[in-house]
Formats: structure tokens, sequence, C-alpha cells
């Protein structure tokens, strides 16, 4: 029975470690994921809208999308990734600055009950020549 007991324990603990490294690994990738393009997490977890209002003195933006306007906190710890794969470049850390009205944004909620703060957004860099937002 303690020989049990110490292989359940074992396979619980290598459980744990393999979902926290798999929750860890998706969070350290995601800024290389085009918008709409994560695995499980795109359009259940986040909001893939155009960028209609941005509130820089209050870190705040306005995402116009399907289900309707969703204003967000931009908070210390929120991450902002310039997504450029339609440039044929990497992705970029990125600023309040970039996030301009009319441009596409999938932005991730820290809890998705509220919708009211983002953990991360994504903003699409348009191609040169593209009409301007």
């Amino acid at each position: 029975m303690h020989r049990l007991g110490v292989v359940s324990a074992a396979l619980l603990v290598g459980l744990v470690l393999c979902s926290a490294s798999s929750a860890h690994g998706q969070r350290a990738t995601e800024r290389f994921i085009p918008i709409g393009e994560s695995p499980g997490v795109s359009g259940k977890l986040t909001m893939i809208g155009t960028i209609a209002a941005v509130e820089p003195e209050r870190r705040r933006i306005r995402i116009a999308g399907p289900g309707g306007p969703v204003t967000l906190a931009i908070t210390k710890s929120t991450e902002i990734w310039l997504d450029r794969h339609e440039l044929g470049q990497s992705a970029a850390h990125g600023s309040l600055a970039d996030c301009q009205i009319g441009r596409t944004v999938e932005a991730k909620y820290t809890d998705p009950s509220k919708r009211d703060v983002a953990e991360w957004v994504k903003v699409r860099v348009p191609a040169p020549g593209a009409p301007a937002p």
C-alpha cells in the first residue's frame, strides 16, 4: 500500500509539472503566433476585433468585435506584441502607442468572466501600401 502511494504521488507531481510546462510554453511562444491562430485560446479566451478608441492617459483601449465593443485596461503587466507576419517579419514588443484606432487586434483577458483587463494584446502591423486605419 505504501508503494502504491509513492507511485501515485510521483505520477501526480509529473502531471502537474507537465501541465505547468505546457502553460509556460504557450505563454513563452504566444507572441509569435499570428492573430486568431492560438490553439485553444483564440476566440475562446480572447477577443479579436478593431481598435475603436484609445485612452492613453487612462491606459485603456476599446475593441469593436463581433460580440459588441469591450473596453480593456492595459496594466503594467499587460504584454503588447506587434504581429508582423504579413510583413514577413517576426513579432516584436510593442507599446500602448502601437494601439492605433482601426488596427486589428487580439486581446486575451486576465479573467474571461470579467473581460475588463488585458493579459496581452497583439496588434497587427499593416503591410506597406495598405490603407491607413
